[in-house]
């Protein structure tokens, strides 16, 4: 048997499940999304890429009130459930979505946008492949155009840590997927490592079969290396946004990594 395909480690399957089932959060982000974008001058009929699209959780939104969004997702089960809901919205005429990975620029054909998003979908693993990535980024924006980047900071961790630890230690229940999430922090190496478990319901007994055990690690990155990655590769940070979470309401996040994110606001010089 062929090995399935594997995004962020998880079975395709899986991660195309986790997706879908946040997509009524794309309603919350679309107001922040909106509003810095209009506050540099990226308006409505504006062209926007969407990095890491998902099922379109943003990017068919942002269509419904006035732009022109390609979206790119590694997932194809991602990218067809973004173009169904684009159809099912009416906004495919003002959507175009692509498989692949935005770290290849030769997906974008040569193409300029007037503002690119990054949320919560970085894929790099160190500073150097960070700022590797934001300077091929700089070729797919017009010069004076925008980068949207909502990323984990270890300040904003910290934090939370701090006055909410029970968040270190989750689970979400959606349909008949039990999602368990356990993060343990290492102070003297900056990493998070996450240990997350899926159990599917059966219908006629309501047991719990495991589906997958995965186990990850994360580095936290500060807001200055963020920056700093950024000036490196040509970008000049406008503006860092840490929006404020209900704690005691994480359903209306993706999940309580929202609550330790920033969003940057780069301009490409």
């Amino acid at each position: 048997m062929p090995d399935r395909k594997k995004i962020y480690g998880y079975d395709e399957e899986l991660w195309f499940e986790v997706l879908r089932q946040q997509q009524n959060t794309g309603e919350r982000d679309l107001g922040t999304i909106v509003s810095a974008l209009e506050s540099y001058g990226i308006g409505v009929g504006k062209e926007i890429v969407d990095l890491g699209c998902g099922t379109g959780r943003i990017s068919n939104r942002l269509a419904k009130v006035g732009y022109f969004v390609t979206g790119i997702d590694l997932s194809l089960k991602c990218v067809e459930e973004a173009s169904r809901m684009a159809q099912e919205l009416g906004v495919s005429d003002k959507t175009r979505y692509l498989v692949g990975d935005y770290r290849n620029v030769e997906i974008f054909s040569g193409k300029k946008y007037d503002a690119a998003l990054c949320i919560l979908a970085p894929a790099w693993n160190s500073t150097e492949e960070m700022s590797s990535a934001l300077t091929k980024l700089s070729g797919i924006v017009r010069r004076g155009g925008i980068l949207l980047l909502r990323e984990s900071v270890k300040e904003r961790f910290l934090v939370s840590m701090a006055v909410a630890p029970s968040t270190q230690n989750w689970f979400r229940f959606s349909g008949d997927l039990l999602s368990l999430h356990r993060w343990d922090y290492d102070q003297s190496k900056s990493k998070v490592r996450a240990v997350k478990e899926f159990y599917r319901k059966d219908e006629k007994d309501a047991s719990l079969r495991l589906l997958t055990k995965i186990e990850q690690e994360y580095t936290l990155r500060t807001i200055a290396e963020y920056i700093n990655a950024f000036q490196g590769a040509g970008w000049e940070v406008c503006n860092v946004l840490a929006d404020s979470v209900d704690l005691l309401n994480l359903a209306k996040y993706n999940d309580p990594w929202w609550a330790f994110s920033a969003l940057f606001v780069a301009r490409f010089r």
